[in-house]
Protein backbone atom coordinates (compact mmCIF):
# COMPACT_ATOMS: atom_id res chain seq x y z
CA UNK A 1 0.00 0.00 0.00
CA UNK A 2 1.53 3.11 -1.13
CA UNK A 3 1.68 5.94 1.44
CA UNK A 4 0.83 9.63 1.23
CA UNK A 5 3.81 12.55 2.58
CA UNK A 6 1.92 14.96 3.84
CA UNK A 7 3.49 17.54 4.80
CA UNK A 8 3.06 20.12 7.64
CA UNK A 9 4.21 23.10 6.15
CA UNK A 10 1.76 23.20 3.33
CA UNK A 11 -2.35 22.78 4.21
CA UNK A 12 -3.52 19.54 2.33
CA UNK A 13 -7.36 20.89 2.38
CA UNK A 14 -9.53 18.46 -0.20
CA UNK A 15 -11.91 20.74 -0.68
CA UNK A 16 -12.69 20.83 3.27
CA UNK A 17 -14.18 24.25 3.86
CA UNK A 18 -13.63 24.18 7.70
CA UNK A 19 -11.17 26.78 9.66
CA UNK A 20 -7.30 25.47 8.85
CA UNK A 21 -4.07 27.30 8.62
CA UNK A 22 -0.53 26.25 7.76
CA UNK A 23 2.63 26.02 10.51
CA UNK A 24 4.40 29.16 10.15
CA UNK A 25 7.53 27.35 10.31
CA UNK A 26 7.45 23.94 9.20
CA UNK A 27 7.52 20.83 11.41
CA UNK A 28 8.34 17.70 9.58
CA UNK A 29 5.86 15.36 7.59
CA UNK A 30 2.97 13.36 8.40
CA UNK A 31 2.31 9.87 6.38
CA UNK A 32 -1.24 9.05 5.98
CA UNK A 33 -1.88 5.93 4.16
CA UNK A 34 -4.14 4.42 2.41
CA UNK A 35 -5.43 8.00 1.15
CA UNK A 36 -8.74 6.48 0.07
CA UNK A 37 -9.89 4.18 2.65
CA UNK A 38 -13.08 2.13 2.19
CA UNK A 39 -15.48 -0.12 4.44
CA UNK A 40 -16.79 -2.99 2.66
CA UNK A 41 -20.32 -4.14 2.94
CA UNK A 42 -19.02 -7.15 4.72
CA UNK A 43 -16.19 -5.24 7.07
CA UNK A 44 -17.28 -3.52 10.52
CA UNK A 45 -14.00 -1.16 9.86
CA UNK A 46 -11.10 0.12 7.73
CA UNK A 47 -7.64 0.92 8.90
CA UNK A 48 -5.91 3.97 8.78
CA UNK A 49 -2.06 4.18 9.24
CA UNK A 50 -0.06 7.85 10.47
CA UNK A 51 3.26 8.04 10.75
CA UNK A 52 5.52 10.45 12.00
CA UNK A 53 9.04 10.59 10.35
CA UNK A 54 9.86 13.79 11.63
CA UNK A 55 12.03 14.43 14.83
CA UNK A 56 9.47 15.86 17.06
CA UNK A 57 6.57 14.44 18.48
CA UNK A 58 3.13 14.71 17.15
CA UNK A 59 -0.55 14.83 18.74
CA UNK A 60 -3.86 14.18 16.28
CA UNK A 61 -7.21 14.41 16.48
CA UNK A 62 -9.27 12.05 14.28
CA UNK A 63 -12.53 12.96 13.43
CA UNK A 64 -14.90 11.85 10.81
CA UNK A 65 -18.46 13.68 9.13
CA UNK A 66 -20.83 12.79 6.83
CA UNK A 67 -20.15 14.59 3.38
CA UNK A 68 -22.77 15.83 0.89
CA UNK A 69 -22.25 18.09 -1.92
CA UNK A 70 -25.43 20.84 -2.08
CA UNK A 71 -25.43 23.81 -4.07
CA UNK A 72 -22.17 22.83 -5.82
CA UNK A 73 -20.83 23.31 -2.24
CA UNK A 74 -18.83 20.33 -0.30
CA UNK A 75 -21.14 20.29 2.98
CA UNK A 76 -19.71 18.56 6.04
CA UNK A 77 -22.42 17.28 9.16
CA UNK A 78 -21.37 15.65 12.84
CA UNK A 79 -22.58 11.81 12.11
CA UNK A 80 -22.72 9.02 14.87
CA UNK A 81 -22.14 5.84 11.73
CA UNK A 82 -18.73 6.02 12.07
CA UNK A 83 -16.35 6.29 14.70
CA UNK A 84 -12.49 6.88 14.57
CA UNK A 85 -10.01 5.50 17.45
CA UNK A 86 -8.16 6.59 19.22
CA UNK A 87 -9.93 9.91 18.88
CA UNK A 88 -6.60 11.83 20.19
CA UNK A 89 -3.07 10.24 19.66
CA UNK A 90 0.51 11.40 20.29
CA UNK A 91 3.08 9.88 17.88
CA UNK A 92 6.59 9.92 18.61
CA UNK A 93 9.70 10.36 15.83
CA UNK A 94 9.70 7.56 13.42
CA UNK A 95 6.49 6.15 14.94
CA UNK A 96 3.63 5.04 13.38
CA UNK A 97 -0.10 4.52 15.21
CA UNK A 98 -3.25 2.62 13.73
CA UNK A 99 -6.68 4.09 14.00
CA UNK A 100 -9.66 2.41 13.38
CA UNK A 101 -12.32 3.53 11.63
CA UNK A 102 -15.56 1.20 13.04
CA UNK A 103 -18.93 1.45 11.13
CA UNK A 104 -21.31 1.64 14.18
CA UNK A 105 -24.51 1.06 11.91
CA UNK A 106 -25.01 -1.50 9.39
CA UNK A 107 -24.19 -1.38 6.17
CA UNK A 108 -25.76 0.98 3.79
CA UNK A 109 -29.08 0.64 2.04
CA UNK A 110 -27.57 2.61 -1.17
CA UNK A 111 -24.78 1.76 -2.89
CA UNK A 112 -21.71 3.64 -1.42
CA UNK A 113 -21.84 6.47 1.86
CA UNK A 114 -19.61 9.30 1.59
CA UNK A 115 -17.90 10.29 4.40
CA UNK A 116 -14.45 12.91 5.32
CA UNK A 117 -12.00 11.90 7.87
CA UNK A 118 -10.40 15.01 8.80
CA UNK A 119 -6.69 14.40 10.99
CA UNK A 120 -6.37 17.47 13.38
CA UNK A 121 -2.54 18.26 14.13
CA UNK A 122 -2.65 19.53 17.53
CA UNK A 123 0.11 22.50 18.72
CA UNK A 124 2.11 21.46 21.20
CA UNK A 125 2.74 23.03 24.88
CA UNK A 126 6.39 23.70 23.91
CA UNK A 127 5.04 25.40 20.63
CA UNK A 128 2.00 26.98 22.26
CA UNK A 129 4.55 28.47 24.32
CA UNK A 130 7.41 29.92 21.65
CA UNK A 131 4.33 31.64 20.09
CA UNK A 132 3.61 33.77 23.17
CA UNK A 133 7.16 34.46 23.41
CA UNK A 134 6.98 35.27 19.52
CA UNK A 135 9.37 32.94 18.70
CA UNK A 136 7.09 31.54 15.90
CA UNK A 137 2.91 31.75 14.92
CA UNK A 138 2.12 28.27 15.52
CA UNK A 139 -1.38 27.02 13.68
CA UNK A 140 -3.19 23.83 13.92
CA UNK A 141 -2.83 21.65 10.66
CA UNK A 142 -5.56 19.89 8.34
CA UNK A 143 -5.56 16.72 7.05
CA UNK A 144 -8.84 15.67 4.98
CA UNK A 145 -9.40 11.92 3.44
CA UNK A 146 -12.39 10.45 1.75
CA UNK A 147 -14.17 7.44 3.37
CA UNK A 148 -16.95 5.43 1.81
CA UNK A 149 -19.00 2.91 2.90
CA UNK A 150 -20.38 0.29 0.75
CA UNK A 151 -23.65 -2.02 1.16
CA UNK A 152 -23.31 -5.46 1.37
CA UNK A 153 -22.79 -7.77 -1.13
CA UNK A 154 -25.22 -9.94 -3.37
CA UNK A 155 -25.26 -13.14 -4.27
CA UNK A 156 -22.93 -14.52 -1.54
CA UNK A 157 -19.84 -12.54 -2.90
CA UNK A 158 -17.18 -11.24 -0.49
CA UNK A 159 -17.45 -7.80 -1.29
CA UNK A 160 -19.38 -5.78 -4.29
CA UNK A 161 -18.01 -4.28 -7.40
CA UNK A 162 -17.56 -0.14 -6.84
CA UNK A 163 -20.79 1.69 -7.84
CA UNK A 164 -20.03 3.54 -11.40
CA UNK A 165 -20.12 7.31 -11.70
CA UNK A 166 -22.76 8.56 -14.72
CA UNK A 167 -21.34 11.87 -15.54
CA UNK A 168 -22.61 14.91 -17.86
CA UNK A 169 -21.09 18.75 -18.15
CA UNK A 170 -21.65 21.96 -19.70
CA UNK A 171 -19.88 25.38 -18.88
CA UNK A 172 -22.08 28.43 -16.83
CA UNK A 173 -21.75 31.78 -16.65
CA UNK A 174 -22.92 33.74 -13.51
CA UNK A 175 -21.26 36.35 -11.82
CA UNK A 176 -19.55 37.53 -14.27
CA UNK A 177 -17.36 34.29 -14.72
CA UNK A 178 -17.64 31.00 -16.06
CA UNK A 179 -17.60 27.85 -14.69
CA UNK A 180 -17.27 23.86 -15.40
CA UNK A 181 -20.44 21.98 -14.12
CA UNK A 182 -20.40 18.40 -13.57
CA UNK A 183 -23.30 16.38 -12.69
CA UNK A 184 -23.12 13.01 -11.14
CA UNK A 185 -26.53 10.52 -12.27
CA UNK A 186 -24.85 7.06 -11.58
CA UNK A 187 -24.52 5.50 -8.08
CA UNK A 188 -21.07 5.62 -7.36
CA UNK A 189 -18.50 8.53 -6.87
CA UNK A 190 -16.37 10.24 -9.19
CA UNK A 191 -12.87 11.27 -8.84
CA UNK A 192 -11.79 13.72 -11.42
CA UNK A 193 -7.80 14.18 -12.16
CA UNK A 194 -6.30 15.33 -15.53
CA UNK A 195 -9.18 17.25 -16.62
CA UNK A 196 -8.84 18.28 -20.47
CA UNK A 197 -11.01 19.90 -23.01
CA UNK A 198 -9.80 19.41 -26.53
CA UNK A 199 -11.44 22.42 -28.06
CA UNK A 200 -8.43 24.21 -25.57
CA UNK A 201 -5.71 21.75 -26.10
CA UNK A 202 -4.50 21.82 -22.85
CA UNK A 203 -5.15 20.61 -19.38
CA UNK A 204 -7.16 22.62 -16.89
CA UNK A 205 -5.30 20.76 -14.15
CA UNK A 206 -2.27 18.03 -13.03
CA UNK A 207 -3.40 15.54 -10.63
CA UNK A 208 -6.74 15.58 -8.60
CA UNK A 209 -9.32 17.72 -9.54
CA UNK A 210 -12.40 17.03 -7.25
CA UNK A 211 -14.89 15.14 -6.47
CA UNK A 212 -18.79 14.78 -7.83
CA UNK A 213 -20.69 12.59 -5.32
CA UNK A 214 -23.93 10.53 -6.34
CA UNK A 215 -26.83 12.61 -7.31
CA UNK A 216 -24.97 16.03 -6.99
CA UNK A 217 -23.41 18.96 -9.35
CA UNK A 218 -20.17 20.40 -8.42
CA UNK A 219 -18.71 23.64 -10.52
CA UNK A 220 -15.21 24.83 -10.85
CA UNK A 221 -14.22 28.29 -12.12
CA UNK A 222 -12.84 28.40 -15.94
CA UNK A 223 -9.49 30.58 -16.52
CA UNK A 224 -9.45 33.36 -18.94
CA UNK A 225 -9.13 32.54 -22.59
CA UNK A 226 -9.74 28.58 -21.91
CA UNK A 227 -12.25 27.32 -24.81
CA UNK A 228 -14.80 25.32 -24.01
CA UNK A 229 -15.29 23.97 -27.01
CA UNK A 230 -14.74 20.43 -28.12
CA UNK A 231 -15.33 17.17 -25.28
CA UNK A 232 -14.33 16.91 -22.01
CA UNK A 233 -12.11 13.74 -20.63
CA UNK A 234 -10.97 12.87 -17.30
CA UNK A 235 -9.39 10.06 -15.76
CA UNK A 236 -12.40 8.92 -13.92
CA UNK A 237 -11.44 6.96 -10.43
CA UNK A 238 -7.85 6.48 -11.52
CA UNK A 239 -8.92 3.72 -14.00
CA UNK A 240 -7.90 5.92 -17.25
CA UNK A 241 -9.45 8.31 -19.16
CA UNK A 242 -12.71 8.92 -20.33
CA UNK A 243 -14.65 11.22 -22.05
CA UNK A 244 -17.30 12.76 -20.75
CA UNK A 245 -21.18 13.43 -22.10
CA UNK A 246 -21.96 16.84 -23.07
CA UNK A 247 -25.40 18.36 -21.19
CA UNK A 248 -27.36 21.14 -22.79
CA UNK A 249 -26.61 24.21 -21.96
Amino acid sequence: MSKAVLTLGAAILSGVSLSAAALAQPAGSLLIWPVGPVIQGDEPAAALWLENPGKAPITLQVRVYAWDQRGGENVYAAQQDILGTPPILSIAPGERQLVRLTRLVPPPSQPEKPYRVVVDQIPTADAAQGAAAGAAVTFRMRYSLPLFSYAKAEGGRKQAPPPPPHLGWRTVSEGGGRFLEIRNTGSGHARLSDVALSGSGKRLNEGLFGYVLPGATMRWPLPDGVDAQGELSATLNGKGSARIERLPE
